[in-house]
């Protein structure tokens, strides 16, 4: 880990997760809006100095605080209290009675038509991210069609010409919009690199190298409303697909509740005896 020095943006120790993700927070809606600190100074009344202070997490913050700096981007701040485990042994167990095609039914985006399109993609590929957790029976929102790629030219020299293909464009957070004059994920200016299209959201994360060890079978796929279909040919569309997704273990999220339920769901399954 780079040392405090070394990178000024990373918080102290100190620093409590919510602070760090309030910081965060603030940053990314500022740069959205491409201002400049003194620019959400100006309209929020909260000093340059305090705002610096408060994305990098290194100043205790009060409620009326936030709510100028907030405010000043058109958010608002919105609190709420977190199930204890009982509240997530419930929701997993809930989500766990639900047949996986019921709850693919809830997933804001066209599963079916994601998978039929990469079953034309030659190189592999993994499920990633919330969406393989949810796979794996976690009670976590999908809201992208989440998945790894090995970091190579000739595997992602085939996703850009799919991408390309889906009429995907890609988020560009420098002009805060949806562009497409590139599909390359190595010139995302966030990790992983986000793309949309008309069956939804994708995400794409690279890794060095792609060494599946657990796989999912996902039978009666439900029926899109948009059929894949590129400028010159229809996809054929999938009834079923077996995808590899990435472990539990091995699934990171910046969403608070959603980790606690990874937690959780990592500790049962290290508890069940035939572990």
């Amino acid at each position: 880990m780079n040392s405090d020095r070394s990178n000024p943006r990373e918080p102290p120790p100190t620093a409590s997760e919510n602070a760090v993700r309030l910081g965060a927070l603030i940053h990314s809606g500022r740069l959205e809006r491409r201002w400049s600190l003194q620019d959400l100074a100006t309209a929020s009344g909260v000093s340059v100095a305090t705002i610096s202070l408060v994305e990098r997490a290194r100043v205790g913050v009060t409620l009326a605080m936030v709510e100028k700096i907030l405010g000043a981007m058109g958010l608002a701040l919105h609190l709420e209290a977190e199930p204890m485990w009982a509240g997530i042994d419930t929701a997993i167990s809930d989500t766990a009675g639900r047949p996986l095609a019921d709850r693919m039914a809830d997933w804001k985006i066209e599963l079916t038509s994601f998978v039929s399109w990469f079953a034309q993609f030659p190189c592999p590929y993994m499920a990633d991210g919330l969406m393989a957790a949810a796979l794996q029976g976690a009670p976590v929102p999908v809201t992208a069609f989440q998945i790894a790629v090995a970091d190579d030219d000739d595997t992602l020299d085939e996703l850009i010409f799919l991408l390309n293909d889906m009429k995907a464009q890609q988020w560009m957070a420098k002009w805060a919009d949806w562009v497409g004059y590139s599909n390359d994920p190595r010139d995302s200016e966030t990790q992983p690199a986000r793309y949309r299209c008309i069956h939804g959201e994708l995400h794409v994360r690279l890794v060095k190298s792609l060494s599946p060890t657990l796989w999912v079978q996902l039978d009666q796929l439900p029926t899109g409303d948009y059929p894949p279909r590129s400028r010159l040919r229809e996809i054929p569309v999938l009834s079923e697909v077996r995808l590899p997704v990435a472990p539990l273990t091995e699934i990171e999220t910046e969403g608070r509740h959603a980790r606690r339920i990874l937690v959780r769901m990592r500790a049962r399954t290290s508890a069940r005896p035939d572990r």
